[in-house]
């Protein structure tokens, strides 16, 4: 295992982690879809990365298949609930082909994933195939709202595409809009909430670092070497446009829940 993916992996949990009142939120939001009856609730997440759905869910007893194409993620997650393994399977495989049988679990959980999937409709096929009848497909997402962050992100955007390299934003929301449909064209009736809603402080630093390890999947198709070049420049810029760095700002996120019930 490469140690930047292993820096990476660290880099995200402890960057886009949950506080935990908002985690247990989320895990009684989603524990109460479920509605098993009679078994054992058995669950899958799709993208598990390092757990911030995961941990607070296992924590409560559930049996959960955590799957990742990422082994640095994996690795992140086994330690972090290396206490309460017992009713958790590590899995490594692509989401696109997921490697259980049919009518296997009880919930599928896929949290800012189906973006990152040019052929998502594989994943979405697989999710769909493990489901028992009566299952749920639990689907999450962020919204968050932060001008100073803002503004550091259409800096690095100008930088780039500067360089020539186009950047694509907004494909998370494209696409959540994209799966919705076709839950809809199967016949599905999905129905989304808002869970819960929060406000955090983040300093300048920390932005960019987000933007220096390329956590934000806009980031990630554009050439390593030009992200290289540019990276030098957004940090010197944004210290002369914001002082210091260590400032804090705050952010005001909500996240929402897509269920949608098989049968």
């Amino acid at each position: 295992m490469s140690s930047a993916l292993t820096r990476v992996a660290y880099a995200y949990d402890r960057l886009r982690a949950y506080p935990p009142e908002v985690a247990g939120r989320i895990a009684t939001a989603m524990g109460s879809a479920l509605q098993v009856r009679g078994e054992e609730p058995m669950l899958l997440e799709l993208g598990v990365g390092t757990g911030r759905i995961a941990l607070p869910l296992i924590a409560r007893g559930y049996r959960y298949i955590a799957l990742d194409v990422n082994p640095a993620m994996l690795e992140v997650l086994r330690q972090k609930a290396a206490g309460v393994m017992r009713k958790v399977r590590l899995l490594q495989a692509d989401a696109r082909a997921i490697p259980l049988p049919e009518e296997s679990v009880h919930g599928v959980i896929v949290v800012h994933l189906w973006h990152l999937l040019p052929d998502w409709p594989k994943a979405l096929a697989e999710a769909l195939r493990v489901l028992k009848p009566g299952g749920v497909l639990l689907e999450g997402w962020d919204q968050v709202e932060a001008e100073p962050e803002c503004r550091l992100q259409e800096r690095w955007r100008a930088l780039v595409e500067a360089e020539g390299v186009e950047v694509e934003r907004g494909r998370h929301r494209r696409r959540l809009a994209e799966v919705e449909e076709a839950l809809k064209r199967l016949g599905l009736k999905p129905k989304t909430r808002q869970v819960v809603a929060w406000r955090e402080e983040r300093t300048l630093r920390e932005a960019l670092e987000a933007l220096q390890d390329r956590l934000y999947s806009f980031t990630q198709a554009v050439p390593e070497e030009v992200h290289a070049q540019v990276m030098p420049r957004l940090w010197a810029w944004a210290e002369g446009e914001f002082g210091g760095l260590d400032q804090s700002f705050r952010v005001e996120k909500s996240f929402y829940l897509r269920t949608s019930r098989l049968g």
